[in-house]
């Protein structure tokens, strides 16, 4: 297995592969804690268990629901994990009809592999020098091959580059649809109200001003179109469980394209 100590995330280009947003993975070389903060994506993960010899041992295959709470995951040396993040727009190809129960659903073990049978073969295949990253992208891509799909990933695309900060009148208006179609393409394909999805984006990009910049957060309310600065608190507490002004040390930050 070739997979480095700590975490490691690489982006996807959205352009060239649109069922698969990022892949990463986490081993820990120490006993900690992490809170994983919600991103509005389904991820495919392998769970495991580093041997003596460095090898993978105890793999529990993942399947995770769009995601709109933070959890916390604790962890021992030699705990790890791999996973696809998925694109939004794939949830559904994803979920199927089981998508609509699906927000901060976890699926594990025989379960997730009853849901996606192409895992049971992924770990029959899996040998010790396997490279696990590769093993799980060779898993048959997730085609959607809805009508709406272009539209889905248009408004996906939209809402990012507005950091969240757009209505579905403009999203309407952008694409040159109704608003009740947009509402209603978007929940059926990615899982998540249209809404729902933009305040996730915009509590990412106030985070990452919070983070890295010396604006204070009454000018980082404003900036990423939050009412007011209690707005953006209440903001901070639904999707990471805490305020701008205690921040954890151990996020785990998935890495969206916030502007």
């Amino acid at each position: 297995m070739h997979l480095p100590i700590g975490y490691n995330e690489q982006l996807v280009t959205p352009k060239s592969r649109r069922q698969t947003a990022a892949h990463w993975s986490f081993i820990a070389d120490q006993k900690g804690e992490s809170i994983i903060l919600p991103d509005g994506c389904c991820d495919i993960i392998l769970r495991f268990t580093l041997d003596q010899q460095n090898q993978p041992t105890n793999l529990t295959p993942i399947i995770t629901g769009p995601a709109t709470s933070p959890y916390h995951v604790e962890y021992k040396p030699g705990d790890g994990w791999a996973g696809l993040r998925i694109y939004p727009a794939n949830a559904r190809t994803l979920w199927g009809a089981q998508l609509g129960t699906a927000q901060d659903h976890i699926l594990q073990g025989e379960a997730a592999i009853a849901h996606l049978p192409n895992l049971a073969k992924l770990l029959q295949n899996l040998q010790p020098n396997s490279d696990i990253h590769t093993a799980l992208l060779a898993l048959p891509p997730l085609q959607n091959t809805d009508n709406d799909r272009h539209l889905v990933h248009n408004l996906i695309d939209l809402i990012h580059v507005s950091g969240g900060q757009i209505s579905i009148n403009q999203l309407a208006q952008n694409t040159e649809h109704s608003p009740r179609h947009i509402l209603r393409t978007f929940r059926n394909m990615v899982g998540l109200s249209a809404k729902l999805y933009a305040r996730i984006v915009q509590f990412h990009r106030a985070l990452n001003l919070v983070q890295k910049t010396d604006l204070s957060n009454a000018e980082i309310a404003a900036e990423c179109g939050y009412a007011d600065q209690a707005h953006m608190i209440r903001a901070f507490q639904k999707f990471g469980g805490f305020s701008p002004s205690r921040i954890p040390i151990n996020l785990s930050l998935p890495g969206l394209p916030v502007i």
